[in-house]
């Protein structure tokens, strides 16, 4: 991760110590840390007047309450640049108060030139905004998203990793992107569930021209089988994730539409959900 630029997404009531298990490894690596502080704001209840040609009306109490976000994220902004200052470190600070469905769009713009997108708990408070913005930065930005970055000091420098395997180009992206943490890790699982060899060209078994590619770049690395049972692929992956005392699961994001996901369920929309295990993705 030499030289790497992180961008760090907050949310509304984010601190600038939520930033320094970024900031320390951006300073070990030589690197540059962007932060977006987001404020989500309600939708807009305007209405009409009586008259056909009536101009909408924007009631105060909503405008006020928009006030009043933009406010507390320029504040933020400011303890932000101090704190950056501080530790030495180079980067901008950037503030986007809007509704949830524009995060979209301007976090992915803002993710170009960052080579990994961290998006802190803070965001998770307003779902509709944190799902816009993890979608934003997987379909419109270019790098890796992490997920839950809190819930491990050792997530940007795990000893161990946990590879969700299953030869798809979303996964393969996954991988690569976390190349650089790979090969510094002490040992790497990749797990292949309800593995079917029939269904990829993958070696012999399922993962095992993975192993061979990342053995190459000198990765310790452990193919292991797992069958779901009774469980969904994203209720079994936390559960053997957990057992290996996975530092970070690597895993590709939406091999399927997501609207199907969103609508129906799925792996991806499970292992965004939940809180637990730090987790990386790429589509």
């Amino acid at each position: 991760m030499k030289n790497f630029t992180f961008l760090a997404l907050q949310g509304p009531n984010g601190k600038p110590d939520d930033l320094a298990p970024v900031a320390e490894k951006a300073m070990a690596v030589g690197g540059r840390l962007n932060v977006l502080h987001l404020g989500p704001v309600p939708l807009l209840p305007y209405s009409l007047t009586a008259h056909p040609y009536g101009m909408p009306t924007i009631p105060d109490s909503w405008v006020q309450k928009r006030n009043t976000i933009a406010k507390s994220l320029t504040e933020h902004q400011a303890s932000t640049r101090q704190y950056l200052q501080k530790q030495g470190l180079s980067g901008e600070v950037g503030v986007y108060c809007v509704e949830p469905s524009a995060f979209h769009d301007l976090v992915g713009l803002r993710a170009i030139f960052s080579d990994v997108s961290i998006v802190l708990d803070s965001l998770r408070s307003t779902k509709a905004a944190f799902d816009d913005i993890v979608y934003g930065l997987l379909f419109e930005g270019p790098g890796p998203v992490i997920l839950n970055i809190e819930k491990s000091h050792k997530t940007l420098s795990p000893d161990s990793v946990f590879v969700a395997w299953d030869s798809s180009l979303p996964a393969s992206r996954a991988v690569r992107s976390a190349l650089p943490l790979l090969t510094n890790a002490k040992e790497v699982t990749i797990a292949c569930f309800d593995a079917d060899p029939s269904r990829h060209a993958d070696g012999q078994s399922p993962g095992s021209d993975l192993a061979t590619w990342l053995s190459h770049h000198g990765v310790n690395v452990t193919v292991q089988e797992y069958a779901t049972g009774n469980d969904n692929v994203g209720g079994a992956l936390q559960t053997r994730a957990k057992e290996t005392a996975a530092d970070l699961v690597v895993m590709g994001a939406y091999g399927r539409s997501r609207w199907n996901e969103r609508f129906f369920g799925g792996t991806t929309e499970t292992m965004i959900a939940q809180r637990d295990l730090p987790v990386l993705l790429a589509h």
